[in-house]
């Protein structure tokens, strides 16, 4: 069976047709590197540099660090590799590693915060014992501390700084917890620390017993989801610009040739002009929606002053209804973790995990669950009246 990294699965997360092309097929990729990834190799390779020769009882100079660090970029640079930023070059890119490295120098020395255990630790264990679904990963960083505390350590280059809340979510780290607990048996105690070395940031977490059982059982799940597909369909993201096998990436096929058109031919091209017309409709069909939506609502005004269901046209009626609807907390409000939470604690998670509005009433309106449950799930339940316009034809008309 074959192994899962966390950047395996992730890759199959954000496009499946990506996963597909290397994990699946093996294509080689058209383009080797981005200069994202090129960066924080490098970056990487210089701090896995200090820390090993640490370990040997040898110091490096911050001077001594960098020159290192230029040595490995000109040494592994290719100019196939990837900015797609073309406002930026290679040099902002270096001088850029450079920054992450002197903000993590001069934050950490003399480097005696922990002792560390292993650098670049290959790890790969098991979920279950018959070895069913199996993980592999690379740590940058182990460590202990005095106190017996574990520290799994992650670098990262990014130009983003996630939230906290981002960090004790994270799988890939938690991962790691999991093989080094399964590696050692006196690992009780884990920080897992990402060092977002571009903003002189840690983001630590740590993770319960229960937390990583989820962890686990999450893994499983989207392990079981890779094995099961059949289609891998790309997904367009932002993400395409920095895909490497974005040049074989059948999504971007007609972008592509488009991009190598003249200005003066791009009108001609049939998949140009079909998209345009499309749009022109869209828009049209949207502002009539707007002012549908507006005479709708001057309907039910002049109906209600009238008080009556039935307002006559030259040659239609329209015809107004109205009903009560049950209503659940929508994703954007704050009662909707809520009803998450009761929902997985009373064991019906599986039922209605898309939060089927119309399926949670149905549940009410056919008490179709113990009274002690439905009593709880009437607290979050509103009624809200729902108005409806209909037009009738001169042969249909309402009540006949």
């Amino acid at each position: 069976m074959a192994f899962y990294s966390h950047s395996r699965l992730e890759t199959f997360a954000a496009c499946r047709l990506k996963y597909k092309f290397r994990y699946v097929d093996k294509v080689e990729a058209p383009i080797e590197q981005t200069i994202e990834a090129f960066v924080g190799s490098r970056v990487h390779d210089t701090l896995e540099k200090l820390y090993r020769d640490l370990m040997v009882t040898k110091t490096n100079s911050l001077s001594e660090i960098l020159a290192f660090y230029g040595d490995r970029w000109k040494k592994e640079w290719g100019w196939d590799i990837l900015v797609a930023n073309q406002s930026r070059t290679a040099d902002d890119y270096f001088a850029y590693g450079e920054k992450c490295i002197r903000n993590y120098f001069e934050r950490f020395k003399p480097f005696d915060q922990s002792r560390t255990l292993g650098l670049e630790m290959r790890m790969n264990f098991a979920f279950d014992s018959e070895g069913r679904y199996k993980v592999t990963g690379l740590i940058d960083r182990v460590a202990r501390r005095p106190d017996g505390t574990y520290e799994i350590h992650d670098y990262k280059t990014s130009a983003y700084l996630p939230a906290q809340k981002d960090a004790d979510s994270d799988r890939q780290l938690a991962l790691y917890q999991i093989g080094l607990q399964d590696r050692w048996r006196d690992v009780e105690r884990v920080e897992l620390i990402w060092h977002y070395v571009g903003f002189s940031t840690d983001l630590i977490s740590r993770r319960t017993p229960d937390e990583l059982v989820e962890v686990r059982q999450e893994t499983i799940r989207q392990i079981q989801a890779v094995e099961g597909e059949r289609v891998f369909a790309p997904s367009v993201g932002e993400w395409c610009a920095r895909c490497e096998y974005r040049p074989v990436c059948p999504a971007w096929k007609h972008v592509d040739a488009v991009a190598a058109l003249p200005p003066e031919q791009l009108s001609t091209d049939e998949g140009v002009r079909l998209v345009n017309e499309f749009s022109q409709v869209s828009n049209q069909m949207a502002e009539l929606q707007r002012q549908k939506e507006y005479l709708r609502e001057r309907i039910l005004d002049f109906a209600e002053q009238m008080g009556t269901g039935l307002i006559q046209g030259s040659s239609v009626r329209a015809s107004i209804s109205t009903r009560e609807l049950t209503k659940f907390p929508g994703k954007r409000d704050a009662l909707h973790k809520e009803l998450a939470v009761f929902l997985k604690q009373a064991g019906r998670w599986d039922e209605v995990s898309d939060f089927d509005a119309a399926q949670l009433a149905e549940i009410l309106e056919n008490e179709s669950w113990p009274p002690h449950l439905l009593a709880e799930l009437r607290k979050f339940a509103s009624r809200e009246k729902s108005k409806t316009v209909r037009l009738l034809s001169p042969s249909k008309k309402a009540g006949e």
